[in-house]
């Protein structure tokens, strides 16, 4: 699990980067003189905000790469868990409007990580026997619970006609071509396979918690969960374009594959392991240990449990503040309760300053409002994917006139020979209906905006 997070990390500091001045600094849509002042919970805190300009925010991207190459070959892996939850909470938070459910869970096992004797095995502390287990049973059973939940209250959220009396709620998901991938596609003309597969989904989420949270010592039943966990997130991954959060998904289930299952792996390769001695911890250091597990476990029980309409307590301001600051926040509410029917294309209208127009993502002189041919095929990224959902969201209408204006610089910067003066985003909306029908495309200005 340690290897596949840190891998993952990498994997997701690339893509980031590709992006670093566009989603990162003082010259992309999101800069710092507003980050405070939307969607900023009492609490949050960020390195990344401390400087806007492309070096220094550079410089924290390098760190965060080496720090996750450390933890890729288990060098001071404690020290370096605790670093990398540092850096990745505060990137999370220089931008909020790029994150998906795969980064809570990212944070959440890393925070989870500090405890858990990841380090023991295929590293270099192993070799050096400079790791020392902390025994808790409370890190193991927060680790386990965290696991658990993603599924335990995606079940619990999705109470809509769709998955249940309809069986519904993969049509509609699919219905999205903003996320639909090809496979997607090929699944989406089965409307039988629909359905089954929508009470798939919901029984194997069911499932899962129940099997990893039984109480008996047979590692076949997290065994089992594993493997449902594994199949389910590799749906999610060929039919949906999520980013990584389906190998995010599949690689904090690793934990529960039991510990002979790696030992007839290192059998088999003849791989051989230094033991590292464990000493008895100091009884007044497990007790604290166990003490702040458990409290993590109760606020991230209450925090999931506030997402259902039916438990009314809160966090208290205090203690609030103290959970927004580990970024303890997390909703497992992936097409809950019900799915998304809006979907749509943007349309980036651009003209002079003599009102001749320019399609702007086309390069061409007739601006073309009809749906290309893949829609998610505009997007360059899960995060541009998840910003242009986002910007569809009432709530978040503020990142409209940024966006726009972005793209307007982007364009006049690349092409000097066809300055821009202005910029109309457009929002062509549809809806989904069922029975493969839609609502006729409705052309949704979201933004004028100028050089001037």
């Amino acid at each position: 699990m340690r290897i596949g997070m840190a891998l993952i990390i990498i994997a997701d500091l690339l893509i980031r980067g590709a992006d670093l001045s566009a989603h990162y600094t003082d010259a992309g849509i999101w800069p710092i003189n507003l980050v405070k002042h939307f969607a900023w919970k009492s609490g949050y805190w960020s390195i990344h905000t401390l400087w806007g300009e492309f070096t220094p925010t550079l410089v924290l991207f390098v760190l965060h790469f080496l720090l996750a190459i450390l933890l890729l070959i288990g060098s001071n892996t404690r020290l370096i868990t605790f670093l990398l939850f540092v850096f990745t909470v505060s990137l999370h938070n220089r931008n909020l409007f790029v994150l998906q459910a795969g980064d809570d869970l990212l944070r959440l096992v890393l925070l989870w990580g500090l405890f858990l004797p990841w380090g023991n095995h295929y590293s270099l502390d192993s070799k050096r026997k400079k790791y020392r287990t902390v025994d808790s049973a409370f890190a193991n059973a927060g680790y386990l619970l965290l696991v658990s939940s993603v599924y335990l209250f995606a079940v619990a959220l999705r109470n809509t006609a769709e998955w249940h009396e309809e069986g519904s709620a993969v049509y509609f998901a699919l219905s999205l071509e903003q996320i639909r991938l090809p496979l997607g596609t090929v699944l989406y003309n089965h409307p039988a396979l629909l359905k089954i597969l929508t009470r798939l989904v919901y029984y194997t989420e069911f499932l899962i918690p129940i099997l990893i949270l039984l109480p008996t010592k047979k590692q076949i039943f997290r065994f089992v969960a594993f493997l449902l966990i594994f199949f389910l997130h590799l749906g999610f991954g060929l039919t949906l374009y999520v980013g990584l959060f389906y190998l995010i998904g599949i690689v904090s289930a690793f934990g529960l594959l039991p510990s002979n299952f790696f030992d007839r792996l290192d059998d088999y390769a003849g791989v051989t392991h230094s033991r590292t001695s464990n000493p008895n911890s100091p009884a007044l250091f497990k007790i604290l240990l166990n003490g702040f597990c458990a409290m993590l476990i109760g606020i991230c029980l209450l925090i999931n449990l506030s997402n259902l309409k039916w438990f009314n307590y809160k966090l208290k301001s205090e203690l609030s503040v103290f959970a927004n600051g580990l970024r303890l926040d997390q909703y497992w509410g992936m097409f809950s309760p019900g799915v998304l029917r809006k979907d749509g294309w943007y349309v980036y209208h651009g003209f002079d300053s003599i009102g001749r127009q320019w399609d702007i993502r086309l390069n061409q002189d007739y601006v073309d409002y009809e749906k290309p041919q893949s829609v998610v095929g505009m997007y360059t990224s899960d995060r541009w994917r998840k910003l242009a959902e986002n910007m569809q969201d009432d709530r978040f209408t503020f990142l409209r006139p940024l966006y726009c204006k972005f793209r307007l610089n982007e364009w006049n910067h690349a092409h000097p020979e066809r300055q821009l003066a202005g910029m109309n985003l457009y929002f062509m909306e549809k809806l989904n209906l069922p029975d493969y029908k839609t609502k006729k495309p409705t052309k949704q200005l979201y933004c004028v905006c100028t050089n001037y």
